[in-house]
């Protein structure tokens, strides 16, 4: 008896090419497994798990939106305390913005004093009867005028509105100052001592440290309505002038 198979029910090995029946998983010849061709084997599923440090699409939206509101609302502080810290710079200044007064004389205070000892200084010399005494001390003095006159200057320039022709003023005496103290060390230099040997110019430096100090005091009263207080800008000996 001869036994017959469907060849509809049969296909090759893809491997070594016999006769397989379609249904069967491996080749009865080489073992080679089967593929399926009526039902293809479906694609893999792949599920995609969101990162959980990562937050999810509308939450990022979120977040980023509240950053940006975040740094707009941060700029608008900063720009009304900046109009604010304006605002209290005004009602310092006295309302104008021309505030200089009490600021030149944070500069030129310092100065003053040390010119008020660099005068006793000429001063007691010239009570003396040492003429080169004295005329190291006028040279001393002289240079010392000489040194700070850039900061003496530079204080000058920086004050405006009522200020500014007062501390003109002081620069002009220091320039007269300058002037008599070279006087000063001439006539030491020519033999003259310092008793009674230069009056007439010590005389002038006391008048022109007089007429400093009164205009030192129309400085403060400029300060007064810039709304600086002028002991704090001041020294002691200046406001002891005013009194």
């Amino acid at each position: 008896m001869t036994l017959t198979m469907d060849v509809t029910t049969l296909r090759r090995c893809t491997a070594c090419g016999s006769l397989v029946e379609a249904g069967a998983n491996f080749c009865p010849e080489c073992g080679t497994r089967q593929i399926d061709e009526e039902l293809p084997r479906p694609e893999p599923v792949i599920e995609v798990v969101p990162d959980a440090d990562s937050p999810p699409g509308p939450t990022l939206a979120v977040l980023v939106a509240f950053a940006i509101s975040a740094l707009l609302l941060a700029l608008a502080i900063g720009v009304v305390v900046g109009g604010v810290g304006t605002s209290l710079d005004g009602l310092g200044d006295g309302g104008d913005g021309d505030a200089d007064a009490a600021d030149a004389m944070d500069e030129y205070a310092p100065i003053a004093d040390g010119w008020n000892e660099k005068h006793e200084h000429v001063a007691d010399e010239a009570q003396g009867d040492d003429p080169n005494g004295l005329a190291l001390a006028a040279n001393d003095a002289a240079a010392w005028i000489e040194i700070n006159e850039p900061d003496l200057r530079a204080a000058a320039a920086g004050a405006d509105g009522a200020s500014a022709p007062l501390y003109d003023r002081l620069m002009g005496a220091f320039d007269r100052r300058a002037e008599v103290l070279v006087a000063i060390e001439q006539t030491a230099e020519a033999g003259g001592t310092g008793d009674g040997a230069a009056a007439d110019e010590m005389a002038e430096l006391g008048v022109l440290d007089q007429q400093a100090a009164a205009t030192t005091c129309e400085i403060a009263d400029v300060m007064l309505t810039e709304g600086d207080d002028p002991a704090d800008h001041m020294s002691s000996s200046m406001l002891a002038a005013c009194a």
